[in-house]
């Protein structure tokens, strides 16, 4: 099909086009060659390592060995993208056909290119382990290396941070048909999960993510059904779940109390980020609880729930509602207006993106729950898979994957090294990209549908100031917790109701029990504490959108460059550079999100209190 910006817009069909990564679905040949020519390289790699030139010691390199390695270092960059392209494509095929057994293996068809992937960069952080500082410089100072700056500087710390290369590689080895086959075999379960909504002959069966989002609906009958059908749902895999995180959570502990870290080290240097920015952070997250829970009581009292809001009322819709649901069609039309208006480039990207129907939206069974935006480097394309559901939350999220969709083709020409972005700055144009959008159809409406959109936002300001510090102290917790014993379905429940119900405090009357076996982040074996970079970008992107307002339109080709930059400077260096800002200053990180005062205010001015 064609991929050109003439094609449709907009779009009636909302499932995504796949064909033109690998054709065949899943039994495609192209993706099975495509796998079997990166074990094929990867193993090439692996024999030509051990033919470059010692970095270190002896001799020293020399000229035409500096150049090798510049070289083979090139070289992993283009197999980084094969694979991350193979990989992107197998995970979409998975989470679109959760009913086909043969769909849902094709991730783990990657299994043994991530190994090799792995032992390669063993042996290359082993060369770079003790690094003296001159042989550095030449690295950094080479042609074809000056680009990656950073990356280089990550390698060195990480090579010095790491267990023997012999220790590393046997990790390796384990982790393959060890930690990260726990993390497979829980999407495996999760994504086969049916949930049993009402009983008899009123009984319906719907995925995860269906039952979800009838937490939205204004019947507290049936978002009552909802939890109890998800409760259930849930609690019939507690088991199985509890030993999967008891392994996952015990595996990466024990490989970073042998490289001598802590349950943060890998994450805050995945993220390049410094503890003291994440702990300022949380500080001014937990300024906010006081009046987020003001906005919960008051919710509650305007929902009619004289015994306080429940977990599952929390998205409940307020107002007298029309029942309209807001097409596809609608919506992607809304969304490329308010980009097209902040900045010509990114609305004529959404626009691309739609129309090439590099977006997946239908809402059926057989289908993953969540939503995600991933590239694909080779083709230089990008994915985006979500339901929607017809709602003005559903046009958020769209709008928010456009965003991540807008950041990826911004670094779509740079190299594999560059384009490795820290997830709290990928978090950047995905909230800045939704906050045009509601800001947008707040100033559209008036009434009950400025209520209801107020209160969306205010939701989404309590996920990630109150639900997602939460979760990085539950996930903390197991850690703590793991140190001293074994992690099981009763300990986990326990934990979880005792953290989040702290989080919530008056807010709430009761918090989803099973929330360590429902979230599929706590099982993300190749990223931990994949929760502080949300608050991290949601926050970091309101101070951006202020700026932007402050600034005017000219602002938005410098916020182009600041996305650029995030794979090439640590997330402090942004804020000095884009913000004039000290981001382990918790001062900084209050400021943004000062607005919310007055969305509560006039919050509570439109219900009359």
């Amino acid at each position: 099909m064609s991929h050109s910006n003439t094609a449709a817009f907009p779009v009636q069909n909302p499932s995504w086009e796949l064909d033109s990564i690998f054709g065949g679905g899943v039994d495609s040949q192209a993706f099975e060659d495509a796998v079997q020519g990166l074990e094929r390289d990867l193993g090439k790699m692996l024999d030509a390592l051990e033919s470059l030139g010692a970095i270190s010691g002896g001799a020293g390199l020399s000229a035409q060995g500096l150049d090798d390695w510049a070289a083979f270092l090139a070289q992993l960059e283009t197999l980084s993208d094969q694979a991350r392209e193979a990989g992107a494509w197998a995970g979409c095929m998975s989470v679109t056909h959760t009913d086909n057994p043969r769909a849902l293996l094709l991730p783990s068809r990657l299994n043994d290119v991530r190994a090799r992937m792995a032992t390669l960069w063993v042996g290359i952080e082993a060369q770079f382990r003790g690094i003296e500082d001159a042989v550095f410089a030449r690295f950094t100072e080479h042609p074809k290396l000056a680009h990656c700056g950073l990356f280089l500087r990550e390698l060195r710390r990480d090579a010095n941070g790491k267990m023997d290369p012999e220790l590393e590689r046997l990790a390796v080895e384990l982790n393959r048909d060890g930690l990260h086959t726990w993390g497979q075999l829980y999407d495996q379960i999760s994504a086969q999960i049916e949930v049993e909504i009402g009983e008899g002959e009123d009984a319906k069966k719907m995925s995860v993510g269906q039952a979800s989002n009838l937490f939205s609906d204004a019947d507290p009958a049936k978002r009552k059904r909802a939890f109890e059908g998800l409760q259930k749902a849930w609690g019939a895999q507690s088991t199985t779940l509890a030993t999967t995180l008891n392994a996952i959570v015990g595996s990466e502990r024990t490989l970073y109390t042998r490289r001598g870290g802590d349950e943060l080290s890998d994450a805050l240097n995945n993220n390049r980020v410094e503890r003291q920015t994440i702990e300022a952070m949380m500080e001014a997250a937990d300024a906010f609880r006081p009046l987020l829970i003001d906005y919960m009581q008051t919710k509650s009292k305007a929902l009619g729930l004289d015994e306080g809001m429940a977990w599952y009322d929390r998205e409940a819709p307020l107002g007298k509602l029309d029942n309209k649901k807001i097409s596809y069609v609608e919506a992607q039309e809304f969304i490329v207006e308010q980009a097209q208006k902040f900045s010509a480039p990114m609305g004529e990207f959404y626009r691309r993106a739609l129309a090439n129907r590099w977006v997946e939206v239908e809402d059926r069974p057989g289908k993953a729950q969540g939503g995600f935006c991933t590239g694909m480097p080779v083709s230089k394309e990008i994915r985006i898979f979500m339901t929607y559901g017809g709602t003005a939350s559903g046009v958020q999220t769209l709008a928010h994957e456009l965003g991540h969709a807008y950041h990826g083709w911004l670094m779509r020409d740079l190299g594999a090294f560059e384009r490795r972005v820290p997830m709290g700055l990928a978090e950047t144009a995905s909230t800045l990209s939704e906050a045009l959008v509601e800001s947008a159809a707040l100033a559209r409406v008036e009434g009950d549908q400025k209520l209801r959109l107020l209160d969306e936002r205010l939701q989404r300001a309590t996920a990630f100031l109150i639900n997602i510090p939460a979760r990085f102290r539950l996930e903390r917790a197991m850690h703590a917790e793991r140190a001293t014993g074994e992690l099981n379905a009763e300990k986990l429940t326990e934990m979880t109701t005792e953290i989040f119900g702290k989080a919530y405090g008056a807010g709430l009357t009761s918090v989803d029990p099973t929330f360590w076996a429902s979230k599929l982040h706590f099982y993300i074996t190749r990223e931990p504490f994949y929760n502080f970079p949300y608050t991290f970008g949601y926050l970091f992107s309101k101070a951006v959108y202020e700026r932007a307002q402050a600034e005017g339109p000219s602002y938005a080709g410098v916020v182009d460059q600041l996305l650029v930059d995030t794979g090439r400077l640590t997330a402090e260096e942004i804020g000095r550079r884009y913000l004039d800002a000290d981001l382990g200053d918790s001062a900084f990180w209050r400021a943004a999100a000062q607005s919310l005062h007055e969305d509560v205010r006039e919050f509570k001015q439109l219900l009359g209190v």
